[in-house]
């Protein structure tokens, strides 16, 4: 049964691993175009990846398409727009729409086209890994409605959760996405250059020692939530424990200190939520962290 998008053509300026991904699901919907990269070997190895479409490195020659995906790097999307306008290319009508989580669809600055952004909150680290586990993915949407009436389907139709962000609060929630996602691979480096200064070996088995204590704490937390997840000295009340363990981070990296710290000044407030902890000895924990401002 053809799909309602099946008429339509998009193409695609800057097509890492995002933009071919996202294009060659859309591919099994509409009519995939030109794929515009840099230079013709990434242009063509992303048209390889899509399975369709023609590799271009510039803006002459552009054939018309009904939807733009604008898919560079967040610092370039306002010179990539302007770009795109100037070719000439676009049609009163034509959609383009970024996947910037902290620009909302007002950067591109297009008069006479429907705008939008569609962030989807997915690592596309491995391209091809993403193929296979990009359903269910939420995707943070705004912009004219007139695009957002057709771009809302598409990406459903990939196996999406479309919902509505409003662009005034695009940094914040970008960087609510930025912390649990980007922050969360730091933290765990971070535990595990801890745990290799300890003595320990960081390859037990060829995984870490940490990977079930980390994908239990995740499956905790997602289950249930994070008061009910939270274990450890903060959530016993163990000041003596929390004490140990900034002697110990004395005269290792100062980072570890100040992480360290950082976070279970965090923990204070879901162990209060949590009621297991008395109040004074959250309150000796907190002075223990915030001494001298560490």
């Amino acid at each position: 049964m053809p799909s309602q998008f099946s008429t339509l053509t998009l193409s695609c300026i800057g097509a890492g691993r995002l933009g071919k991904t996202l294009c060659h699901l859309f591919s099994k919907h509409l009519q995939i175009g030109q794929i515009i990269n840099r230079n013709q070997v990434s242009a063509q190895l992303a048209v390889d990846f899509i399975g369709s479409g023609q590799a271009y490195t510039g803006y002459s020659d552009l054939k018309p398409a009904d939807l733009w995906l604008i898919a560079t790097p967040d610092n370039s999307i306002q010179q990539t727009s302007k770009a795109l306008k100037n070719s000439g290319v676009l049609r009163n009508g034509d959609i383009v729409f970024h996947c910037s989580g902290s620009l909302g669809a007002d950067s591109l600055a297009l008069d006479n086209c429907p705008t939008a952004s569609v962030h989807p909150i997915h690592s596309f680290a491995n391209p091809q890994n993403s193929l296979t586990h990009f359903a269910g993915t939420a995707c943070g949407i705004e912009g004219q409605p007139e695009a957002v009436e057709v771009l809302k389907p598409l990406f459903a139709n990939i196996g999406a959760a479309p919902f509505a962000i409003a662009s005034e609060h695009k940094s914040l929630y970008h960087a609510a996405t930025v912390m649990t996602c980007n922050y969360l691979v730091s933290l765990m480096a971070l535990g595990e250059q801890m745990l290799a200064a300890s003595g320990v070996d960081s390859a037990v088995g060829n995984h870490s020692p940490l990977e079930p204590l980390i994908r239990q704490t995740l499956d905790n937390y997602l289950s249930t939530d994070a008061v009910s997840a939270l274990t450890g000295p903060i959530a016993r009340g163990d000041s003596a424990t929390i004490e140990a363990h900034l002697q110990a981070l004395q005269g290792q990296p100062e980072l570890w200190q100040k992480v360290y710290c950082a976070l279970g000044n965090a923990t204070i407030e879901l162990s209060a939520q949590q009621g297991q902890a008395s109040a004074d000895s959250l309150a000796s924990i907190s002075t223990l962290l915030n001494l001298d401002n560490r």
